[in-house]
């Protein structure tokens, strides 16, 4: 077996799970080189894991939940270094679609065992995001559910914040705009998917593909709280494409500008912008996952 130097960047609140330990112990049994980079705080983890890849580290991965996975992915920006992924937060969107098991032992399994693949990400005003960027309602529901919540009733919390949103009955306004397309709505949420996923198994860009240099855009209108609530179950399953009030689109740029600022989430983390422009990057980045996302699952990689 090929010996690999492998750089775990780890979230500072999970360091000390026996599982991850045990992991990391046993890739060292095997003779490969290990490092382990804690974070402590914002921007950590994108710092470890550039300073990684600089030095000619082999593989970084990220154990942590979907915001350490966005870091990390930042951190790699530039560098044509290997991710992998140790999903340890409360939604691990972009792992469970791309078949990455939960437990960390068999995540690692993925990591050791099946060759990176190519696949696209994209930025929102130049920083970048792996798997979906959020704005309105949802946005503003991940970034205000507690985390106690979301540690006791994980990918629940969301949506438990998300009904207590759309209750306030806020209006957003926004134009969003691309080549051959033009938008302007009052909306209650919007999603720019590179891949399918967010908020804990929401399908809202659920045509999206990691390999076809596009941005797939998902706009909701304004609506009654009763329309509203029937329609997020189909959203939810990603059955929503075609039904009134649903803008879809497929697009290699967009240009979000809002009547006043906009709560904007990329992978789990918050920002707060009146323009957000977004670009699709193709075949940017190198991960270690199971399989991509809509293809059909191969074996499980249970040791």
């Amino acid at each position: 077996m090929l010996r690999k130097h492998i750089t775990f960047v780890v979230h500072g609140g999970r360091a000390d799970r026996p599982d991850l330990r045990q992991t990391v112990l046993w890739v060292r049994d095997r003779g490969h080189a290990v490092e382990v980079r804690t974070t402590w705080s914002v921007g950590d983890a994108a710092a470890h894991a550039a300073e990684a890849a600089d030095r000619g580290t082999d593989v970084v991965i990220a154990c942590g939940g979907d915001g350490t996975l966005n870091e990390v992915v930042n951190g790699l920006d530039g560098r044509d270094t290997p991710l992998g992924v140790i999903p340890l937060g409360t939604a691990n969107d972009f792992a469970r679609q791309t078949g990455i098991p939960e437990e960390a032992d068999h995540a690692m399994d993925v990591i050791l065992r099946r060759n990176p693949v190519r696949i696209d990400t994209a930025s929102m005003n130049g920083r970048r995001f792996l798997n979906v960027s959020t704005g309105g309602v949802g946005a503003e529901a991940t970034q205000e559910t507690p985390a106690d919540a979301k540690a006791s009733l994980g990918p629940l919390a969301y949506a438990i914040t998300a009904v207590r949103k759309f209750a306030e009955d806020k209006v957003r306004h926004a134009t969003f705009t691309s080549e051959g397309f033009g938008l302007d709505v009052d909306f209650l949420t919007f999603a720019v998917g590179s891949a399918r996923v967010t908020g804990g198994g929401t399908m809202m860009t659920p045509d999206a593909s990691v390999t076809d240099g596009l941005l797939d855009l998902c706009v909701i209108e304004a609506m009654s709280r009763s329309a509203f609530a029937r329609l997020s179950l189909a959203v939810k399953k990603g059955e929503h494409l075609g039904l009134p009030g649903v803008h879809y689109a497929q697009l290699p740029w967009l240009k979000v500008v809002g009547a006043e600022p906009l709560s904007v989430n990329l992978d789990g983390e918050g920002v707060e912008a009146q323009i957000c422009d977004y670009r699709a990057r193709r075949s940017d980045l190198l991960v270690h996952v199971h399989h991509l996302p809509g293809e059909e699952p191969g074996v499980d990689f249970a040791r």
